[in-house]
């Protein structure tokens, strides 16, 4: 029995939910007046304003069909790595966002990652909030957003990804993908 849990945020940690955001407001806003495409690899703000000015509301977009048809895995290995960490980790895939978001999300995980069976997911009711809901005691949390490492209570706190405007710390050990994760817990 695997005693050591994992706590894994989704988005821009396990898939690269922005590339996906981009890649659907380019599809889905391309007709519109004063449209520019947007590029995933320059947002720095958190509610993707900066790439995509024209979308009023982001989450009609991460509920679209068009964002889940469009998602990949973070890295090239994210899912061998997932797959190996979970011989000896109990994996929880932790994600906040709207019930459609949410459902769909569920639908992706369980087709995509077969061999994770654990996950909370939390309907944020579109409203601002973390992950300190959530016993972590004596776990792992990665995420990519500070404000839920710094509420988490956690034993050991890891930010993912490059450095943006939500992930600036110096608080956290950074893993900038899936190698480093594996090399920091093996």
């Amino acid at each position: 029995m695997k005693n050591r849990k994992i706590f894994i945020d989704f988005d821009n940690t396990i898939c690269n939910s922005s590339q996906a955001f981009c890649r659907s407001y380019n599809y889905i806003y391309q007709d519109k007046p004063n449209f520019k495409p947007a590029d995933w690899t320059k947002v720095e703000v958190y509610n993707f304003k900066d790439q995509c000015p024209l979308v009023s509301n982001v989450n009609l977009i991460f509920q679209s069909d068009e964002f889940w048809n469009s998602i990949d895995f973070m890295n090239d290995n994210t899912y061998e790595v997932l797959e190996e960490l979970n011989k000896e980790y109990e994996i929880i895939i932790c994600s906040i966002g709207t019930p459609i978001n949410l459902a769909k999300k569920s639908l992706w995980i369980n087709k995509n990652l077969p061999f994770i069976n654990n996950y909370i997911l939390l309907n944020n009711g579109y409203n601002i909030m973390d992950k300190s809901v959530i016993q972590m005691s004596d776990s792992i949390i990665i995420d990519d957003v500070v404000k839920n490492l710094d509420s988490s209570n956690a034993k050991v706190k890891i930010i993912f990804g490059d450095e943006y405007e939500w992930s600036k710390t110096d608080k956290y050990k950074r893993c900038y993908n899936f190698t480093d994760i594996y090399n920091l817990l093996k």
